[in-house]
């Protein structure tokens, strides 16, 4: 990386404590350069780190529960759904199989072969349609026929029609990843088709569907206050993160909010958002209001102007143009001016695409050889068709200027 060396730290199931995130906010700001990006499998990431931090950063994470050390750390890729357990819509609360997912994982033998990046997405039947999110492996809560929960299996975002009971999902998931893990480590869920529908799996639970399950088509997001489920008396804020971009400042002040009118805890959403459970529904409204004078963007403007963009000048070495600092003064911008337009905007600094691949509105697109933007609407970095115009230097201005035109 163009601006130091880069540390991910892992949060199965997005979720980590007030004091972790303290940790963590201390170690960006001591150790880094004090910048935290939010991922969208709900990690984070500390940037600026000088080459030699790795064993300092990984005493400072293990102290504090975060860092498990050797090839078990980098293979617990499980996304949870950062509502799980305050939705009232969903089928089932998957928490408790998040935690067990990750450490199965972590602790298989065949850790060191499966991919780094083979990921577990659980999806409790919520709202937010987290099943929607690219995974090698997603799980979905349904009720079958008989009424009773099971969980639809799917590889690569392709249902399989197949279906495991919760007790024996743990099982299953593993007997995927194993599969995985014994093609070699550069296998992802496209090669894995073939291998899935075997006798050993259906011994670790798996079974025919017998339901029509109604896989969500997108993520929804979802901001604000949440407002107490059946179960719960306590409320929850999800407080939008812009561009998915945090300082150790914002991160600490989530932490003592956390603490002082949370239940201790924070959830990190995949659409840029740090969720606080345990909140008292008649603190909702002020701590939002609150939020926002620490840096964080209105509920109002992301509900509306939905802002993605990659690292960017001056983190990437791929980068000359700094995607994630324009991304910031257009949604600073479009709070300021009270005129947020109804779009989807992606910032992409090249063709790679790292913030994402769904299409935008409008698409920025930079160049590794060549300064500027090229715009493009409807588009995608890897598939961005015509150009409509292009930007010698891209100001919030003129972007909420071309999607008023647009409209």
């Amino acid at each position: 990386m163009a601006d130091g060396g880069l540390a991910r730290v892992r949060t199965p199931g997005g979720r980590l404590s007030a004091d972790q995130a303290r940790a963590v906010a201390n170690a960006a700001e001591t150790l880094g350069s004090g910048v935290i990006d939010l991922t969208n499998r709900a990690n984070l990431q500390i940037r600026g780190l000088p080459l030699d931090a790795g064993p300092g950063l990984g005493e400072r994470l293990a102290a504090v529960g975060l860092y498990t050390g050797g090839e078990a750390d980098r293979r617990r890729n499980v996304l949870l759904d950062p509502l799980a357990g305050l939705d009232p819509m969903e089928v089932v609360d998957l928490r408790p199989l998040a935690s067990a997912v990750a450490d199965a994982l972590g602790s298989s033998d065949f850790a060191a072969d499966l991919s780094p990046k083979f990921s577990v997405a659980l999806d409790g039947g919520g709202r937010a349609g987290l099943a929607a999110t690219a995974s090698d492996l997603t799980l979905l809560a349904f009720r079958d026929g008989e009424g009773r929960v099971a969980l639809a299996l799917a590889l690569a975002s392709r249902p399989l029609g197949v279906a495991t009971r919760p007790e024996a999902a743990v099982a299953a998931i593993l007997a995927v990843a194993g599969a995985a893990a014994a093609l070699g480590p550069d296998t992802r869920a496209r090669d894995l088709a073939p291998h899935v529908v075997a006798a050993d799996l259906v011994a670790s639970g798996l079974a025919a569907t017998g339901a029509d399950v109604a896989w969500p088509s997108e993520v929804r997001p979802i901001f604000g206050a949440l407002p107490p489920s059946r179960s719960r008396s306590r409320a929850a804020v999800a407080i939008p993160v812009a561009v998915g971009r945090l300082d150790a400042r914002q991160l600490r002040w989530l932490a003592d909010r956390a603490d002082q009118d949370g239940d201790g805890a924070l959830v990190l959403a995949p659409w840029s958002a740090v969720v606080l459970p345990g909140v008292a529904p008649g603190r909702t409204a002020d701590l939002l209001r609150q939020s926002e004078a620490a840096g964080f963007p209105p509920v109002a403007v992301v509900e509306r102007l939905t802002v993605v963009a990659c690292a960017g000048a001056p983190s990437c070495v791929r980068a000359r143009e700094p995607a994630k600092a324009v991304g910031l003064a257009l949604l600073a911008r479009a709070a300021a001016s009270g005129l947020a337009p109804l779009a989807r905007v992606h910032l992409s600094a090249c063709g790679k695409g790292c913030a994402g691949p769904a299409d935008a509105d409008l698409l920025l697109l930079g160049a590794s050889d060549a300064p500027g933007w090229t715009l493009h609407a409807r588009a995608a970095p890897r598939r961005p068709g015509p150009v409509l115009g292009r930007l010698p230097a891209a100001d919030a201005d003129a972007i909420l200027d071309w999607l008023q035109r647009r409209g």
